[in-house]
Parts: structure tokens; C-alpha cells; sequence
């Protein structure tokens, strides 16, 4: 009888047990994430951002059931990912699941919520039909609404996410401006632009103006977005450029020093007054280009008997871009970025006052091309070996100078009221403007993260650095030697028979004894 009431006794202090660890769980939540970057589990950036809702978020995740193979997944990585931010935001947030799909009142909520269908075709039946679904996010938060239209590749989605939140709570977008000469027709796409994808990319996360110096930039502008010049800038653009730096502004370069023309294998040197007006400030381009052997390839056509064919060519003049300074924010977990006809930085004409961080750098194959003979033949590089030809090791094409600037009007007489020195403000630069160009650099998503990243560094708004560049699609083996290729090789093919017959030897050691133990006490 004892024995059965302590039985009882201790079954009833176990699910004590149980529904108070569930009662905790219920306020404190935790993941263990051991994948690299953590990209499974919410960032702090995330946590923080539900933490600080002011008031209730709902959100409205339209997903149709019985979603193809291939899309199933996005609906169970987004109720992973809801769940998770409605833990952490001690119930500020909560969100529900809603399939559209068969009722109409249904259907024009979500449209009314910005959520329109898509129509994708399906395999029924041994055929083919189109069916219409529903994989958006609506976010409603007072009289406010914001969406994520479509889920359709959950990478990048907490990003995507937690953005969407903090856009949607916060009281204003910060404000950037961008640079633009106008361009002659022939260098602009389709649409009349040059940078219609970086332009997108910016105004979904700031508020966007454009500006081409004529006039005072805004003291409101958290960061400016030079986009580059080929030719030389009226005294009244040079000016303003200068004061909105002198005013406290950021200022985020992508200029070339050399003019490259890939089409007739020709370029020169960018002859412009600004580089007069870096000179100033400490910073200093060479008149070069500099070639990689990690790099990307152009298309050459070459004869073939009666045929013309493609051919690629390793170009040393479209570094890929691996090496970065991994104690900066920025860049530190990006995998891989494109430049296109891209100078080195000159450390040594730094002012006194200024510091300079390096952001990223060429390969340990590089080399350089100096003016004035700028020879960018394609012909030269093709079936060469690109690494015996370059061993100056890496070059500086990017980084960031913090200080106190000089003004360059500081001694002008005629602008008297020009203020002759900056607050604690940074420049930062890239030697290379097809960087975000569309059509060139634009295409590249390390580019595209390098940008935002930037813009989110550059008008302290750095939250969401981490989030987005810890999802990144380019993750390249480590390169090695010929020879330790061949040892790697025979380690393969060897040391699995080497263990088995070790195992096998062991073994049969083992056999002899115990035989012999046995022989033993029969005798």
C-alpha cells in the first residue's frame, strides 16, 4: 500500500514538474543554433526589434494549403519564423494563418491588405493546369499597413521581416540622396537609368531623393550616394558636395579613376576637379587598374575554320572580390563581390587627423596596370596561367576615412561663409562606379548587400547589417596546391584499406588470443 502511494506520490510531482517547466517556456524561449552565421535562429537585431513594440503588431500570413512540393516548405519556414518572433515580443505580436483561397470575402481582404494571387502551373492528373495561390505577409500595426507580397524563397526572409517591422513602428524613414549626372542616352538601359536597381533596393528601406548638386543638399540627408563622374564638376556642384560634408553628412563614393572601354580594348585616365577635392581630404586614387587572377570571364569570338565561336577568357580586370576586413561590420560576412575596371587606394597621402580602414582588398595574385599605357587587351590573358602572372599581392580597392575633414573652400575668398571644417564624419569609398550599375555590379547580390550594408552603417542605423548577410549564396572551397590536390587524393583512396586491414589484423589478434584462453583451460 505504501509503495503504491509512493508511486502516486511521485508521478503527481513529475507532471508538477512538467507543467511548470511549460509554464516557463511559455515566457522564456531559447534556441540553440550551431549552424554557421546562426542562420536558423532569430538575430539580436530581431529579438530587439518585437521587444520594443510600443503597441500590438498583427500578422497576417495569406498561404493557400496544399502547396506544390517545392513551395511547402516556405509555409513551414514561416510559421518557424513567426513563432519565433511572437516568443520574443512578450505578446506584442501575434500572427495567423489564412487561405484565401475558396471564399471571396476572404480574397478581398487580402487584396485590401495589398496580398494579390499568382498563378503557377501544377502537375494533376497527368497534365498540366494553372492554379492560382496565395504566399503573401500583411502587417498591421495601428492604422498602418506594409506587406511582403510573396514568400516564395524563404532566404532572407528574417531580413525581409524585421525590416518590414521596423519600417512599418518607426515614426519616419531616414532620408538618403543620390548623386546623378545626367547620362547621354546610349549609357542608359531600356527604362532611361543607370542604377534603377540600386535606386529600388535604397527606397524600400529609406526615403530616396535624387540630387545633382546644383543646389544645397539637406541637412536632413543622413547619406549621400555619389554615383561617379567622368568629367570635371561646376565649382557650385564641388561646393555643395563639400559643405554637405562640412555639415555633418556622410558621404558614400563610387568612383572610377580610369575610364575603360571594354567593347574597343581602350581606356584612360578620368582627368575631373574632384579628385582635387579628395586630395583635400586625404584621399588619394591611383592611376591605375588592377588585375586578379581571381576573376571574371568575358566572351571573346574567335575563328574556327568557317565558324565563329564563344570563347571565355579569365579577366584580371573584373576582380572577384573574396578577401575582406572581417572586424568591419560592413563586409565582414560577405562572401563575394564584383568589381569592374577597379584603382587602388593610395594609403600615403592620408591627412593628419583622418584614419583609414581598409574594407576590402584584390587576391594575393594581383597586379596592376599603370597609365599611361592602360592596356586592357582581352587576347593577351586568354589560356594564361593568371596567378604566375600576378604576385604583388593584395591591393586596397575599398575602405573608409573617419575624421574631422578640411574644407576644400576653407581659404576661397569667394565663399566667405563656407565652414572650414567637418564634425567626426565619414567618407566611404569604392574605386570602381560599375559597381552599381545595372547591367554590371548591380547584378551581383554581394554587391547589392555591400550597398545596404553601407547606407545602414553610414546613417547609424546598423541594426540590420548582421540580419542581412548572414543568408549568403556563395560559399567557394578554400583554394589548394596541385600537390596537396594529389595528397588529399591518394589519403582517400589509401587510408580506408590501410584501416580496414589494420582492423582486420586486430581482429584476428584478438581471435589468437582468445583461442589460446580457451586452449588453456581444456588442457
Amino acid at each position: 500500500m505504501k509503495k503504491n502511494n509512493a508511486t502516486t506520490t511521485n508521478i503527481i510531482i513529475f507532471i508538477a514538474i512538467l507543467v511548470f517547466i511549460n509554464l516557463i517556456s511559455i515566457s522564456i524561449f531559447t534556441r540553440i543554433d550551431f549552424s554557421k552565421g546562426k542562420i536558423y535562429s532569430l538575430s539580436k537585431a530581431s529579438k530587439n526589434a518585437v521587444r520594443n513594440l510600443e503597441d500590438r503588431l498583427v500578422i497576417k500570413a495569406y498561404f493557400s494549403k496544399n502547396l506544390p512540393g517545392e513551395l511547402a516548405d516556405a509555409r513551414r519556414f514561416t510559421q518557424d519564423i513567426l513563432s519565433e518572433y511572437q516568443a520574443y515580443s512578450h505578446g506584442k505580436l501575434r500572427f495567423e494563418f489564412i487561405d484565401p483561397s475558396d471564399e471571396e470575402k476572404l480574397k478581398q481582404e487580402a487584396n485590401k491588405n495589398h496580398i494579390t494571387p499568382y498563378t503557377i502551373r501544377v502537375l494533376k492528373n497527368d497534365q498540366y493546369v494553372v492554379r492560382e495561390i496565395y504566399m503573401g505577409l500583411a502587417f498591421l500595426y495601428r492604422d498602418k499597413t506594409e506587406t511582403i507580397p510573396i514568400v516564395q524563397n524563404t532566404r532572407g526572409l528574417e531580413y525581409d521581416i524585421t525590416s518590414t517591422i521596423k519600417k512599418i513602428t518607426a515614426q519616419g524613414l531616414k532620408k538618403v540622396a543620390m548623386f546623378e549626372m545626367e547620362e547621354p542616352a546610349p549609357l542608359k538601359n531600356a527604362q532611361g537609368e543607370k542604377f534603377s536597381v540600386v535606386r529600388q533596393l535604397v527606397s524600400e528601406n529609406y526615403e530616396l531623393s535624387t540630387t545633382d548638386l546644383f543646389s544645397k543638399v539637406d541637412t536632413t540627408i543622413a547619406a549621400l550616394i555619389f554615383t561617379g563622374v567622368e568629367d570635371s564638376l561646376a565649382e557650385e556642384q564641388l561646393y555643395n558636395l563639400d559643405q554637405y560634408l562640412m555639415n555633418g553628412g556622410n558621404i558614400i563614393f563610387f568612383q572610377d579613376k580610369v575610364k575603360a572601354d571594354l567593347q574597343n580594348q581602350k581606356a584612360e585616365q578620368i582627368k575631373s576637379n574632384l579628385f582635387a577635392l579628395l586630395l583635400n581630404y586625404g584621399i588619394n586614387i591611383k592611376t591605375n587598374l588592377v588585375a586578379d587572377a581571381e576573376c571574371g570571364a568575358v566572351q571573346v569570338q574567335r575563328q574556327q575554320g568557317f565558324f565563329r565561336i564563344n570563347t571565355p577568357v579569365n579577366y584580371p580586370f573584373f576582380p572577384v572580390i573574396h578577401n575582406v576586413n572581417k572586424e568591419n561590420l560592413i563586409v565582414k560576412n560577405l562572401d563575394q563581390m564584383q568589381m569592374i575596371f577597379a584603382s587602388e587606394i593610395d594609403t600615403t597621402k592620408s591627412k593628419e587627423g583622418i584614419s583609414f580602414e581598409p574594407l576590402f582588398f584584390t587576391s594575393d595574385h594581383s597586379g596592376e596596370v599603370k597609365a599611361p599605357r592602360l592596356d586592357i587587351s582581352v587576347m593577351k590573358y586568354l589560356n594564361k596561367n593568371l596567378k604566375a602572372m600576378f604576385n604583388d599581392g593584395p591591393k586596397i580597392v575599398a575602405g573608409i576615412y573617419s575624421g574631422k575633414f578640411p574644407s576644400y573652400f576653407r581659404n576661397n575668398p569667394n565663399y566667405p561663409e563656407a565652414i572650414k571644417e567637418s564634425p567626426e564624419v565619414k567618407i566611404l569609398f569604392v574605386t570602381d562606379s560599375d559597381f552599381i550599375q545595372d547591367g554590371a555590379g548591380a547584378g551581383i547580390k554581394g554587391n547589392m548587400d555591400f550597398v545596404l550594408n553601407a547606407l545602414d552603417y553610414m546613417a547609424s542605423d546598423a541594426s540590420l547589417i548582421s540580419i542581412r548577410s548572414r543568408e549568403t549564396e556563395y560559399r567557394p572551397l578554400r583554394a589548394i596546391s596541385p600537390t596537396s590536390k594529389k595528397i588529399v587524393r591518394w589519403f582517400n583512396i589509401l587510408f580506408p584499406s590501410i584501416l580496414l586491414i589494420i582492423i582486420g589484423i586486430l581482429i584476428y589478434k584478438n581471435e589468437l588470443k582468445k583461442r589460446k584462453i580457451i586452449g588453456e583451460l581444456y588442457e
